[in-house]
């Protein structure tokens, strides 16, 4: 049984977080992807229960975020997490940028198509 309710895309990212449970760090783990209601997170040897209550700890767009959150679902390379409370702050500040950028330049191969320049 999963928990999760999506509601939002999720945005591909790349930032460090470290995972909080019980007021101690406990690991570091890459998000790789954000909504305003949560993320997916690559860990390695992680093994929280869903349903779990964790605190995570990130640091980007000029301040240090600690985001209450839930473990909801667990996949081979990570583990799920819902926000406590959305964090539409975070979402809009991390993903404005790739919003604002041109689409990759466009090359023209031997044969006369376009392809994505390299």
């Amino acid at each position: 049984m999963t928990i999760e309710r999506r509601y939002c895309a999720r945005h591909p990212i790349d930032l460090q977080v470290s995972i909080r449970y019980r007021k101690r760090r406990f690991i570091c783990a890459r998000a790789c992807n954000l909504s305003d209601q949560g993320m997916f997170l690559e860990v390695s040897n992680l093994t929280l229960p869903t349903g779990i209550l964790v605190e995570l700890e990130l640091e980007c767009l000029g301040k240090d975020w600690l985001i209450p959150a839930i473990v909801v679902h667990h996949r081979g390379s990570g583990i799920g997490v819902m926000f406590r409370d959305p964090q539409a702050d975070l979402y809009r500040g991390l993903t404005r940028d790739m919003t604002r950028r041109p689409p990759p330049p466009q090359a023209i191969d031997a044969t006369g198509r376009q392809s994505n320049a390299r």
